[in-house]
């Protein structure tokens, strides 16, 4: 049984719900995508399956991989409020995180794509 640790601090995880039968498909056509410098799932990289499931996938991409245009930080130099750019980094990460969504669901034998959210797991033996 693989279980990934996921490092939710510094990557962003994906949760791809696939036809099972489309799975070599899927993984070649997200591997070439990933691959290309500019395109659309550039820097997303291919975990293996989600726990026992064999038909969701996990990818992951670091949160750190790609800063935003340079004209979209214009004066964060200059601006006394550090948070104000924090907030503009997760909203370019959440429309990063949309694209990358878009881009796996437009895979042919992809049925959905889920964003990983961290949450407190409950081990089911403390239940």
């Amino acid at each position: 049984m693989a279980h990934h640790s996921l490092e939710l601090s510094t990557h962003t995880y994906f949760d791809v719900k696939i036809q099972p039968e489309a799975i070599d498909y899927v993984l070649a056509s997200t591997r070439t995508a990933a691959a290309s410098e500019n395109g659309s799932l550039s820097g997303v990289e291919y975990i293996g399956h989600v726990g026992e499931l064999k038909n969701h996938l996990l990818y992951r991409v670091s949160k750190q991989q790609q800063e935003p245009p340079s004209h979209m930080t214009t004066n964060t130099q200059s601006t006394p409020f550090p948070s104000s750019s924090l907030q503009q980094g997760s909203d370019w990460e959440e429309q990063r995180n949309q694209h990358i969504v878009d881009a796996i669901s437009a895979v042919q034998g992809v049925i959905h794509v889920d964003i990983q959210i961290p949450r407190q797991r409950i081990k089911k033996d403390e239940l």
